[in-house]
């Protein structure tokens, strides 16, 4: 059987093994990775389960002549080689990213492992990582605080690769269990607006492996893993996602534009944002940002994307100094940090960053103004009702009541 995200793929088994006789790793190197040249949809698209076959998915051993350990070996090569700055930033990159992900959908991804709890909606917020400024897991606390006020949250995440503790450390804790049944995580979201599913988990999915056990080190999964969230797609049509110093915000949202006109994702309304820690492209955080440097946005809505720039009077909040958000200054380990902002035992610039992210997310739920959202936010975690919640949505994750 043809495994794939639930839906019919982009390329049938049939269609791929026609495509296919025109791809290889030395072109795509040759002609895009070394030109800074991105791939189209389907070229990408191929490197993408040329990829999966290298990684395991026997339904492809016919569509792929060269042995797994080789292609191994050329999957991990090109994807690096194609994860440029420079390549992103050509018109049509989001056709290289676009395509690659809809290969990691329709053949990594499998049909038993789509996580579908019985709500509405559910969003992610999960960033690229990969920045050389340190803050805290901000992605994650932000979804524990709104999920805390009645938001569905089901996270994407995985342990740290360009930090020490990425939002599978932190929440691992907070006691949650990284390696939850698929019907533990829809039980948590449902009950306590929380789930989390871990990108090293393989009933997911295998493409994780290659940055964290394999090759340990970062290359086009940097994007792929936070599109790629095994929660279906029409559940699934709302998120934030942040970028970071390889791309701009924009190619993000022309990448969803193009999932959703393939039929891949079902996302109406996103916002990808870049922050800064001050007014240069090189203290750039993949998050949004109420430091000096502020925040640029790209916003795809029914199709159509709108660009522009944020800074901490949009949230209504003083602008913050990277010393109160550096987790580095405070003595304590980053996940310590990131609880004691749960508990509301950090009332600085580090909680307001978060009642920041939060917003977006309140914005995308409930269409409520930036302010108002940063305002409630702020209120949840002084409560320590973020925490609360946090705490039961692990137990959840462990099949316990708390």
């Amino acid at each position: 059987m043809v495994v794939v995200f639930g839906e019919p793929p982009v390329y049938t088994i049939d269609e791929l093994t026609d495509k296919s006789d025109d791809f290889s790793i030395k072109t795509t190197l040759k002609e895009h990775g070394y030109q800074d040249e991105p791939l189209s949809f389907d070229d990408a698209y191929c490197l993408g389960a040329f990829t999966s076959y290298a990684l395991g998915n026997e339904d492809l051993d016919h569509v792929f002549e060269t042995d797994r350990e080789t292609a191994m070996y050329q999957s991990i090569t090109a994807l690096s080689v194609l994860h440029d700055q420079e390549l992103y930033s050509k018109e049509d990159a989001h056709e290289q990213i676009a395509g690659i992900n809809a290969a990691i959908f329709d053949y990594d991804i499998g049909p038993d492992a789509i996580v579908d709890p019985d709500v509405a909606t559910a969003m992610d917020n999960c960033g690229m990582g990969g920045d050389m400024y340190r803050t805290p897991n901000v992605s994650t606390l932000a979804a524990l605080t709104v999920a805390a006020d009645d938001i569905n949250m089901c996270k994407h995440g995985s342990p740290g690769n360009t930090d020490s503790t990425g939002s599978s450390d932190f929440l691992e804790h907070l006691g949650f269990d990284l390696m939850a049944e698929t019907d533990k995580t829809e039980k948590a979201v449902e009950e306590h607006g929380f789930g989390y599913t871990e990108a090293l988990n393989t009933i997911y999915k295998d493409i994780h492996r290659q940055t964290h056990e394999q090759a340990e080190l970062p290359h086009m999964n940097d994007i792929i893993g936070p599109i790629t969230n095994p929660l279906r797609a029409k559940t699934h049509s709302q998120r934030v996602i942040g970028v970071n110093h390889l791309m701009d915000p924009e190619t993000v949202a022309k990448t969803y534009r193009e999932l959703n006109e393939q039929g891949v994702t079902d996302t109406d309304h996103m916002i990808a944002v870049r922050g800064f820690v001050e007014p240069d492209e090189a203290s750039g955080i993949d998050e949004a940002s109420i430091m000096s440097g502020g925040t640029i946005v790209a916003e795809l809505q029914d199709g159509k994307i709108q660009t522009y720039e944020l800074d901490a009077d949009d949230f209504g909040l003083p602008e913050a100094e990277y010393s109160d958000i550096d987790p580095t200054n405070y003595d304590m380990s980053k996940a310590a940090m990131g609880e004691a902002i749960l508990q509301g035992e950090i009332t600085n610039g580090a909680r307001d960053l978060i009642a920041a992210n939060a917003a977006l997310l309140y914005k995308l739920e409930h269409d409520m103004p930036l302010e108002d959202g940063a305002r409630r936010a702020r209120e949840i975690l002084e409560s320590g009702d973020a925490y609360e919640n946090a705490k039961k949505a692990a137990a959840a994750s462990r099949g316990e009541t708390r």
